[in-house]
């Protein structure tokens, strides 16, 4: 019997249509369905539900129904040894985030020496094997299922690898594709696929969720103070009002370090330059440049008289930012951003990287003083 359960994501208003669209999509027979999500939006536990669904031996297409966890698909599943399931991910990705469930084999892709750089890459050594996956039989009469995350880490050959097998997917194959950006994949890629967008919620109904979150969790220290609304807005804006990744910022000590941030690039006081090198140098700089790249996206919103899209306490601050500037600039900014950003990954000085990032912002600014003073 199929238990009528509810899980944390349902009830987030922004998952129920693209749940009923995944539904839908196993009606279709859906062989690939391509999936943008940003991280902490929930998108990835409604998978799980999803291919537990599509696995379940007991299964339902009742909107409201998830797997029975009861039958012998869903406790291989629990275990973490389901054979009609392979999760594809990036060698890097899988040493930041251990899997619970079985995943491509890398050993041939990955040199054995520890000294060797961990992959940000899905190769062509992860695809070719799923061939054979594919083209077998289910163990339980169901969906063979292949999870490929995230999918803009897939590399030229790879990804034509995988346009072939999508070309030819097999009878009861379902590939699922998870990205924050649909427009990464390969234009031949996301024509063979269902395409879903899950859209962030507007930055109210996110804080509303977010304080829900925050009280329903268990209080591990009665000493723990509560999040100031100012804490809420600045991590939810650097989480793209995504509430369950706001939730884990607010735990993370260094959230206090990027408002001392943001309030440095706003207000540029004597000597920002120097202090912000000298603080960034000693922090990943994922840590910073995600800051600085949606506070220059909230500057372009500010340039044309629009609400910011990430840092709405500061929207008066972007305001005076770009008074008078030509918007052009703005785009120049982020262009140069963009540019940089696959530096990130590469070992250089942190803080001549953390200088030359800064150089950007201080000539952008530099300009738009200028403007001021004349």
């Amino acid at each position: 019997m199929v238990e009528t359960l509810t899980a944390p994501w349902q009830k987030a208003p922004w998952l129920k249509a693209p749940w009923q669209q995944l539904l839908d999509a196993q009606a279709r027979y859906a062989h690939a369905i391509a999936i943008e999500a940003l991280p902490g939006l929930g998108a990835e536990a409604m998978l799980k539900d999803y291919v537990a669904l599509r696995l379940c031996e007991h299964a339902s297409r009742r909107s409201g129904a998830l797997a029975c966890g009861q039958c012998a698909s869903c406790h291989w599943l629990a275990s973490g040894q389901h054979p009609d399931l392979r999760i594809v991910r990036p060698a890097a990705f899988e040493a930041a985030n251990a899997p619970a469930e079985p995943t491509v084999d890398e050993e041939a892709s990955e040199t054995k020496g520890s000294d060797r750089k961990l992959s940000h890459e899905i190769r062509i050594d992860q695809i070719r094997p799923l061939a054979g996956f594919l083209q077998i039989g289910s163990h339980r009469a169901g969906a063979r299922i292949v999870w490929l995350e995230p999918a803009q880490w897939l590399n030229r050959s790879a990804a034509n690898a995988l346009l072939k097998m999508l070309e030819e997917p097999g009878e009861g194959a379902l590939w699922i594709l998870l990205t924050d950006r649909l427009s990464s994949l390969l234009p031949t890629i996301r024509s063979r696929c269902i395409c879903l967008k899950i859209r962030p919620p507007a930055a109210k109904e996110a804080e509303v969720f977010l304080k829900a979150l925050i009280e329903a969790q268990p209080v591990s220290s009665a000493q723990a103070p509560a999040p100031t609304s100012s804490m809420l807005s600045l991590a939810l804006g650097l989480s793209g009002n995504a509430p369950w990744s706001a939730q884990q910022r607010i735990l993370d000590p260094v959230l206090e370090a990027q408002g001392s941030w943001l309030h440095t690039l706003a207000e540029m006081p004597d000597a920002w330059f120097s202090t912000l090198a000298r603080q960034w140098a000693e922090h990943q700089p994922e840590q910073w440049f995600e800051l600085l790249e949606r506070w220059a996206m909230d500057l372009l919103q500010a340039v044309h008289q629009l609400e910011p899209l990430y840092f709405k306490t500061f929207a008066e601050a972007a305001a005076k930012r770009v008074r008078g500037i030509d918007p052009n600039r703005c785009f120049k900014l982020i262009e140069q951003l963009y540019a940089m950003k696959a530096s990130l990954r590469h070992p250089l000085n942190p803080l001549l990287h953390a200088e030359s990032t800064l150089l950007l912002y201080a000539n952008f600014s530099k300009i738009n003083r200028e403007k001021e003073a004349t």
